[in-house]
This record gives structure tokens, C-alpha cells and sequence, in this order.
């Protein structure tokens, strides 16, 4: 399975009143070009996905969010699959891109290319629904599922290293992580109709 097989399958199911955030990497263009909505923080650090995923999921119990995460994101922080195996947000499900590799810095395999099993090991720190799957049709189902189950859910997806897709530089995704936070927040503001960031004082 290519990543932007699981890309695409996302795409068709995730609405505008979901919530997502996305790691770093080739990840982001695929998802930029498919789904290039206000609804998804492009968190920007390695480790920060599921964190920021699980934050929304717990203060917003009748939202569906979804966290595109990597496996190189997913190992910087391993300690959050306990907070998710306490918590078991409902309302949250993890989409782990595992290729294996460090693909973005050239493709230094990751512990997942050896012996390091990521669903077993959120199964392990109490996370529900831990699936791993190697094709697009079982990725499909399965994520459908776990969207709509109202229970939490762990997905890996087994993908080939080095995608076969390249985005031209005009279509990839620009950002220097400022403006995605800020229009992620006004995002929820009006989605929610609250005000989480008042801004400057006008005089």
C-alpha cells in the first residue's frame, strides 16, 4: 500500500466538521492536496500529533478527531500511549503512516523496519482497537469502522518506503506554523461558536 492510498480512502470520509492534525513530512502535501481545509492543524513537530489530537478529543467529547501520525513521530513519543490507554477518548482515532523509514531527512530506517510492533504496543499501554493492516482495502474498512464506532481507535498502516508519488513545489504545502495555528483556532472558535483567543484589545 502507497501512503496516499490511506490518504485518499481518509479523504472520503473525514468532513469539515471532523478535526485533524498531521504530522510532518511528505504526509502533509499528500494531505494539503486532498483535504486542503481549516479543519487540520499541521502540527510541525515530531511527537506533538496524538498529543494535540488527544487534547481536542478530550475537551470537544461530541467531535470525531483524527491523528494522521508517523511512526518516526509516533517513536519520539511513545510516553502518550499511556495518557491514550487511561484516557480512551471515544471520540479519537490514530492513523499511524508507518513506512519505516525517515523518508523527509533521506530514508533511515526507523525501529519499525526491525522488531517494533506499534499497534502491540498501544495495545500494551491500554489503547482499544489496535489493528494493523498491510492493504488499501483493509485500511478502508477498518478506518471507516473506528470513525463511526464511538470508541477509541489505534491504526497502523503499513506503507512502502519512498513514495512513488512527488508533488510539484507550487502544490506542496507552505507553512511556517504560525498561520495554520492561528486559522486552525478561528476554525474551532466558529465551529464551536466560542472565543478561545480573544486577540489584541481594541480600543
Amino acid at each position: 500500500m502507497q501512503r496516499i492510498e490511506a490518504i485518499r480512502h481518509m479523504a472520503q470520509v473525514i468532513t469539515k466538521d471532523d478535526l485533524v492534525t498531521t504530522s510532518i513530512g511528505q504526509t502533509w502535501d499528500d494531505w494539503w492536496n486532498h483535504k486542503p481545509a481549516d479543519n487540520t492543524f499541521f502540527t510541525g513537530i515530531l511527537g506533538s500529533v496524538t498529543p494535540t489530537a488527544l487534547g481536542l478529543a478530550v475537551s470537544l467529547p461530541h467531535r470525531r478527531i483524527i491523528a494522521i501520525e508517523s511512526d518516526g513521530s509516533v517513536l519520539l513519543n511513545t510516553g502518550v500511549m499511556c495518557t491514550l490507554g487511561k484516557e480512551r477518548p471515544h471520540n479519537l482515532t490514530v492513523v499511524v503512516i508507518d513506512n519505516g523509514i525517515y523518508e523527509n531527512i533521506g530514508g533511515p530506517p526507523t525501529h519499525t523496519s526491525f522488531n517494533t510492533d506499534l499497534a502491540r504496543m498501544a495495545e500494551g499501554a491500554g489503547c482499544l482497537n489496535c489493528v494493523t493492516v498491510r492493504d488499501a482495502d483493509d485500511f478502508d474498512r477498518h478506518f471507516r469502522r473506528m470513525l463511526d464506532d464511538g470508541q477509541m481507535g489505534y491504526l497502523v498502516a503499513k506503507i512502502e518506503p519512498f513514495a512513488k508519488h512527488q508533488w510539484e513545489w507550487k502544490d506542496r504545502k507552505a507553512t511556517d506554523g504560525i498561520e495554520d495555528k492561528y486559522r486552525f483556532l478561528r476554525y474551532v472558535e466558529k465551529l464551536e461558536g466560542v472565543v478561545i483567543h480573544p486577540g489584541a484589545v481594541q480600543n
